[in-house]
């Protein structure tokens, strides 16, 4: 269920409730923004970005997200 959008450089972007897993195992329900095409493909393709205790996290090119803040490494399940 979709609860926000924000529009970033002329694209609609929407708030996710997602499921994570960090690097030890541990599942977090968090925020993700997500594109249009979210809702049908269900893809973490389609993710752009996680918030993890209020920081913005972009993943890497395994679709793995990193926190400069807390060293955690997150995996959408």
């Amino acid at each position: 269920m979709f609860f926000s959008y924000n529009i970033i450089k002329g694209i609609l972007m929407l708030k996710q409730s997602i499921s994570v897993k960090d690097q030890f195992g541990v599942k977090h329900a968090i925020q993700a923004t997500v594109d249009k095409h979210f809702a049908t493909t269900q893809s973490s393709s389609n993710v752009k970005h996680i918030t993890f205790d209020g920081e913005d996290i972009r993943p890497s090119f395994e679709m793995l997200f990193q926190s400069t803040l807390s060293g955690k490494i997150f995996k959408i399940v």
